[in-house]
């Protein structure tokens, strides 16, 4: 595939391309989103038995390259790094 043909898929994927998700795959979706919010570690969800159950493994991959996906743990990095808990320097001995 030619880089521009490349490019192209990334962005249809990005904006909802052709192939839109399903209603089980959002509801995936909402319950990853939500326990990496909380702290799991993606590993870790993704192997859970609700995704499991719910998604293909072709999926599971699709579902974690969604943008919203990425947002959310973006936001949580952010969250961690501004509250000061992941400072070396401020953990008690």
């Amino acid at each position: 595939m030619s880089e521009q043909g490349e490019r192209r898929s990334f962005w249809n994927r990005l904006f909802g391309g052709s192939r839109n998700s399903s209603a089980r795959e959002e509801k995936v979706l909402q319950y990853i989103i939500h326990r990496v919010g909380e702290g799991a570690k993606l590993q870790d969800v993704v192997q859970e038995d609700y995704v499991r159950r719910n998604a293909t493994s072709d999926e599971v991959k699709e579902i974690c390259s969604n943008p919203r996906l990425v947002a959310s743990a973006r936001e949580r990095l952010g969250r961690d790094f501004s509250s000061g808990d992941l400072d070396p320097n401020q953990r008690s001995s």
